[in-house]
């Protein structure tokens, strides 16, 4: 139903199409001048629609070859299937947090790049190609850092990922398990039932069971684990609840 709900909000938004896939929620800083110890929430309706046309409406055609600046959250994903890391700059529809956009990016100097978190600014050429995950992400890109997140990090930090880009994370831990074993991470999610964490926002999504020594709380309470990967399972989890 949610997801139902975003697509109409997307046809709502037709007007805020952009002339080219190069818009952004605001001017980047000049350099990583900035630190924060919690992670950016961007908001940005345009970019949304445009990731909506570009995936889902077929528009993708019309971008491609495009230079192209994207303002968001940075993430990283491991991809056991093709044994290589993804790189992303997203944001949210709105507030709800539960419509999401990530612009997938193949870095010029992976090495430069700021903790997964940081708020950066994207700058590439859009293309389409086999090996992007979704068929099209941002080439040449680089980056710059307006804001470098301070906070605690994982091996697979998932905090600093959409709901969407966690989703692909969660599907590698479980059907990849091998590639994950010991690695520590941090996650989010809704209690789903005793020891199980799911999607926080959709129903059937996913769902991972998880151990922790602290008490449980009521199914459907959004919380944040904290632990290591052990067969295809979140093991030792520290356990907050989400302000």
């Amino acid at each position: 139903m949610m997801k139902r709900l975003c697509f109409t909000l997307s046809l709502l938004l037709l007007a805020l199409t952009l002339s080219g896939c190069g818009g952004t929620d605001g001017a980047a800083g000049k350099g990583a001048a900035n630190t924060a110890d919690s992670i950016p929430v961007i908001l940005n309706q345009a970019e949304y629609l445009l990731y909506q046309n570009i995936f889902y409406n077929s528009y993708g055609p019309q971008y491609e070859g495009q230079s192209v600046t994207k303002r968001g959250v940075l993430a990283r994903i491991r991809d056991a299937f093709n044994d290589c890391d993804r790189y992303y700059v997203w944001g949210y529809l709105d507030n709800t947090k539960c419509c999401d956009w990530q612009w997938e990016f193949v870095p010029t100097d992976k090495n430069s790049l700021p903790a997964p978190g940081s708020l950066v600014v994207v700058k590439g050429v859009f293309k389409a190609d086999d090996n992007a995950l979704d068929g099209y992400w941002i080439t040449g890109a680089t980056v710059e850092t307006e804001t470098a997140y301070s906070g605690a990090q994982d091996e697979i930090n998932m905090l600093a990922m959409s709901c969407t880009l966690e989703r692909v994370q969660m599907l590698n831990i479980q059907y990849r398990s091998e590639a994950f074993e010991g690695r520590s991470f941090s996650a989010y999610g809704r209690i789903a039932g005793t020891n199980t964490l799911e999607n926080p926002y959709y129903n059937g999504s996913w769902q991972i069971p998880f151990s922790s020594s602290a008490a449980s709380p009521a199914i459907g309470t959004l919380v944040i684990l904290r632990g290591s990967v052990r067969n295809a399972a979140l093991a030792d989890c520290s356990l907050s609840v989400m302000p």
